[in-house]
Formats: structure tokens, C-alpha cells, sequence
């Protein structure tokens, strides 16, 4: 049994300050893992909107936490849909809270029931003390240790590097969606060439996107997904971009929108970019309501899922072996989008870096 303490990362409130904890190493439970961390990545846009009072931690969100919750808690109420809020508050205090909902590491110790083997065809494998595993779903992986089910686990092949593994989750969230919304020959538009749009433009190209057009503010990022495989970059900043893709396609739209900035700019645009019958896939996790013309769900008979769609209704343990299969391929090429490198205690200068708009991926190496 493992014991003794690690340094933990907590927000200790709205805007900080970040506090490095010596808080005990957790002891597994049944079908639970014990994991060393080795590399932890910032989710630039959740991460920094916890910090702003915007997105609820990850460990309040499973709990029920929402958006709307935050508002009331910050007092940012009354506001334009404040009376049609639910009632019933959050009942707990958001700060303060630990983060870090990806990354990979070692398992060090398994809890009871845990399958310390491969067992049948189809079944969950088994994990051992010494195995190099990628999470999803994690709590507190801003700290040195963390406790995960093994259902939200997947083994690293040996070819696939730390740093490359600890992308795992945002490759099972955007290939999950990428694979639902996108067919062979669309006519694909991404809005937001972050860490989650430039994965969604290699895997638009993966699944026979016939033309993949990127709407980026931040020239850095066109780029790479020219190399990524966009077809057109359009600069939000200089050019109106519903009126070029109405250009670009004869005013008829596109097939499939990617809405993965998640912000009010791009959201706003999405009925006037898809074509009749369209697909919208939401990745950005906008916290701020934003003004759409909701109807044209009805008008233009547009189909509107999101990423918790696509897992809820997909198989978990092939959606794993899925994205890792793709990290492992030639298909998707990791190693530019990760931009910076920190230790813990570089927190403050992690988030200013990652609020400046130049970082794609930073993470938290552990030593």
C-alpha cells in the first residue's frame, strides 16, 4: 500500500491565488487505480474559465454543477435569462478545488477487483503495477498522484510517447464527435484552430472531408492547419466569415460545422454557415449565454449534437481503444500542438501563457 503525501495544485478562489498542497497519497477502492502522474495538459479554455468563475471545476461539474450556478454564486445575476433559471442552487462552495482533468501516467497500486490480466475478447483489460496508462475523467491531476476506475483508463503502447499520451482525452472527445458528424466528400467548416480544432481538422481529414475550411483569429494556428490538412484559413479578424463561406459555397453553406472555440463570436454564426440538413457538432464549452437564431433548427432542419452525445451513446471501452489506436497511427500528428512545458510550481505563468492566446497545448511535467 502506498503512503506518505504529494504535492497537489488547489485554486484557492476566483482569480487565485494557486496554492501547492502536501495533502496524503489516496489509497484505491474497488476497481479503482492508483496512478503516478508523468504529464498533465492544460485545457486552455476550461482551465482558465474555472479560474474566471465561468466554467464549474470538473470536480463540481460531476456533481450537477453548472454554468448558470457559477452566475448566481459570482453575482452575476440579474442577467438576461435570470428568470428562467432553476431555482435550486448548487448547494456546495466551488472554491477551493483542485484541477487537472487530463494526462497520463504509471499505475502504482491496484485496488480490489481490478483485472490484473487480459481476460476474454471484448473485456476490459487488465492493469498492473508498472503499466503506462492515458486517462479521461481525471480529478486533481494537477498532483503528483491520482485515484481512477479502471473503466476510464487505456493503456500507452510503447511507440507512443508521454507527452503525446497525455492528449489522450481530447483526442476520445473530438474523434467521438469528428466521427459522428463527418462523412465522406463534406464540406467541412471548423471555427477555433485551438488544441480541440486542430484535432478536429486531422480527424475531418481521416474521415474523407472532401474540404475543410478553418476560421482562425491567430496566424500560428492557420497555419498549422494548412498542415493539418485545411483547405481554406479564413482570418475572423479581417474577413466577415459567414459572408466568405457563402462565397466559397454558392450561398448554399456547408455540410458539417465544428463549433470549437466556444465562444459567443463563432456560435452566433452557426445557422448562417451550415447548409439545409446540416450537422453542427459543439466542442467549445461556451459558460456565457449567447444570442442564436435557435429556429433555424427548424428552418434549415439542422441536426445539433455535442460531445457528451456522442459518448453517452457510443460503447466507452471501444471509444478508448478508438482514440489511442488513432494517438498510436499516422493518422494524427500530436507533437506540434505541444507548445510550452511547466513544472507545478509554474502555475502563474502557465495561465498567463495560456491566456495570452499563443499557447496550443502546455503541461505539467512531473519529474
Amino acid at each position: 500500500m502506498k503512503q506518505g503525501t504529494m504535492k497537489q495544485l488547489w485554486l484557492m478562489g476566483k482569480g487565485g491565488p494557486w496554492k501547492i498542497k502536501e495533502v496524503p497519497i489516496p489509497t484505491p477502492g474497488p476497481n479503482q487505480l492508483l496512478i503516478k502522474m508523468r504529464v498533465s495538459s492544460i485545457c486552455n479554455q476550461t482551465d482558465l474559465n474555472t479560474i474566471k468563475a465561468l466554467h464549474p471545476p470538473h470536480d463540481h461539474q460531476m456533481f450537477g454543477m453548472l454554468p448558470h450556478h457559477f452566475r448566481i454564486w459570482d453575482k452575476r445575476i440579474p442577467d438576461e435569462l435570470s428568470d428562467v433559471y432553476p431555482a435550486r442552487p448548487y448547494p456546495r462552495e466551488p472554491f477551493p478545488t483542485t484541477m487537472g482533468h487530463e494526462g497520463m501516467g504509471e499505475v502504482v497500486e491496484v485496488g480490489p477487483y481490478v483485472k490484473k490480466e487480459e481476460t476474454l475478447l471484448g473485456a476490459a483489460p487488465g492493469f498492473k503495477p508498472g503499466d503506462r496508462v492515458a486517462l479521461v475523467g481525471t480529478i486533481g491531476g494537477f498532483g503528483e498522484y491520482v485515484i481512477s476506475d479502471q473503466s476510464m483508463v487505456v493503456k500507452v503502447p510503447d511507440s507512443v510517447s508521454d507527452e503525446e499520451a497525455s492528449l489522450f482525452e481530447p483526442v476520445f472527445i473530438v474523434n467521438n464527435m469528428v466521427r459522428q458528424v463527418v462523412s465522406m466528400g463534406d464540406i467541412v467548416c471548423i471555427l477555433g484552430q485551438g488544441a480541440l480544432g486542430l484535432l478536429a481538422t486531422q480527424l475531418s481529414k481521416a474521415y474523407g472531408a472532401g474540404e475543410i475550411i478553418v476560421s482562425e483569429p491567430i496566424a500560428m494556428k492557420r497555419e498549422l492547419a494548412k498542415k493539418f490538412g485545411a483547405d481554406i484559413t479564413i482570418d475572423p479578424k479581417t474577413t466577415n466569415v459567414v459572408h466568405e463561406i457563402e462565397k466559397l459555397t454558392d450561398g448554399k453553406g456547408v455540410n458539417v460545422v465544428i463549433e470549437a472555440a466556444g465562444v459567443p463570436e463563432t456560435i452566433r454564426m452557426l445557422p448562417y454557415i451550415a447548409g439545409f440538413g446540416a450537422m453542427i457538432g459543439q466542442i467549445g464549452a461556451s459558460c456565457v449565454p449567447v444570442t442564436v437564431d435557435w429556429s433555424y433548427i427548424h428552418f434549415k432542419a439542422l441536426q445539433v449534437t455535442s460531445v457528451m452525445h456522442a459518448i453517452k451513446h457510443g460503447n466507452m471501452m471501444d471509444s478508448l481503444k478508438r482514440a489511442m489506436d488513432l494517438i498510436a497511427s499516422d493518422k494524427l500528428n500530436l507533437k506540434p500542438m505541444i507548445t510550452h512545458r511547466y513544472a507545478l510550481e509554474d502555475v502563474d505563468k502557465a495561465f498567463k501563457d495560456v491566456e495570452s492566446g499563443m499557447v496550443i497545448k502546455g503541461e505539467f511535467i512531473f519529474k
